[in-house]
């Protein structure tokens, strides 16, 4: 089991951008020394306070400089038309020479209906912009020159500066929260970012059998890159405190306002291509039904949507044993928004606390002063 750090940059009441961006590079540096495997931040717009990364890959160049060993991913490049996929295949290659080959391109189709409308993007037509945007990619990083000839890209041959650090191709991931992404992901041989939408454990266990269903007949594009059968799962958010009842106090307002906020933007989304006659989102519509029940009840979101990873380190590495047993290969925490110093103390017992019941439980030692009789505090740093 591989566990990742995502930030969105959610900037807290009366803090400033450019106090928390410093924020974010200091938890990606300490995530380095806690031991996560990678770290990254999806790429966000017009969000003011709760997703405030719009320019992701100008951080990671800063993260690259004071970081050696956690891989960067870039967890959601949209590929729409907005985002030109050469700039888009220059900057990854960018990063990848700074990080030195540590790099893993995770890719979006887009979830907010507001930046799809300031951008001139038909949400009818994302699933084809999308694959298309995706291949176009990966062709500029793999193939000198290239050429591509489609519906919406049109480009003679053509070279891309720089090249990659290394031979291959990034490992390729996209943020799925359909079952039918999920199943088309599988079929590019890419691997996926879980997020259930709250729908509950049997829908994250249909998106999972479906991408596992893709990948057995997965067909690389062009054959350029290597089968990534991965499977995250994105927890939406994370936390851990040396108590169920502080974990949840410290994240609520954290945790309600994501449901609430994302619940908005999904229905939004849904409503606006319905309008138009598609239906690529209309599995967003079940949100209604969730927003009675969750939109001011963080114990029963928790409890029913696997997608909330909160609690003291038992009940989290409990969760996380339900999160393998299900299929899934590595987790994503998303540990934003209590707080700087929280959200250090979050990553801290993570990393003390949790991680080592998955990579070297044998480590972990009896108390002493239990065997004689002392009681003693638990999760201590």
């Amino acid at each position: 089991m591989k566990f990742g750090l995502l930030t969105e940059g959610e900037v807290p009441k009366g803090l400033s951008y450019s106090a928390r961006y410093h924020e974010i590079i200091r938890e990606a540096v300490f995530a380095e020394e806690m031991g996560f495997d990678f770290w990254g931040t999806s790429e966000q717009h017009f969000v003011p306070s709760a997703y405030a990364v719009s320019a992701p890959e100008t951080l990671y160049g800063a993260v690259a400089a004071l970081t050696s060993k956690i891989t960067i991913r870039h967890m959601s490049v949209v590929m729409l038309r907005y985002n030109h996929p050469i700039r888009i295949a220059e900057r990854v290659a960018t990063l990848d020479i700074l990080c030195k080959g540590r790099l893993e391109l995770g890719t979006a189709r887009s979830n907010n209906i507001e930046y799809l409308k300031a951008f001139g993007v038909d949400p009818v037509t994302t699933r084809e912009e999308y694959r298309e945007t995706v291949e176009v990619v990966v062709r500029a990083l793999m193939e000198s020159p290239f050429e591509y000839h489609g519906k919406f890209y049109d480009f003679g041959p053509t070279n891309i500066v720089p090249r990659l650090h290394g031979p291959n191709c990034p490992p390729l991931y996209v943020s799925a929260t359909s079952v039918e992404t999920h199943r088309s992901s599988g079929e590019l041989g890419i691997g996926s970012m879980t997020h259930d939408n709250w729908f509950g454990w049997d829908y994250m266990k249909q998106c999972v059998s479906a991408h596992k269903e893709g990948l057995r007949s997965a067909q690389p594009i062009g054959g350029l890159y290597a089968i990534n059968p991965n499977l995250g799962l994105l927890t939406f958010p994370a936390h851990v405190a040396a108590t169920r009842a502080k974990a949840i106090e410290e994240a609520r307002h954290s945790v309600l306002g994501l449901f609430n906020h994302v619940s908005q933007l999904y229905l939004g989304l849904a409503r606006a291509e319905k309008e138009k006659g598609g239906t690529g989102y209309s599995y967003f519509e079940g949100m209604e039904a969730l927003v009675e029940k969750g939109s001011k009840n963080i114990e029963y979101l928790i409890d029913n949507s696997p997608t909330i990873l909160i609690g003291d380190p038992e009940q989290v590495i409990k969760r996380i044993r339900e999160y393998e047993a299900a299929g899934f290969d590595e987790v994503i925490l998303k540990i934003d928004g209590y707080g700087h110093s929280t959200v250090m103390r979050s990553i801290e017992m993570f990393g003390k606390y949790v991680f080592p019941e998955f990579r070297n439980p044998r480590g972990i030692p009896a108390n002493d002063w239990e065997s004689v009789g002392v009681p003693v505090p638990s999760y201590l740093l």
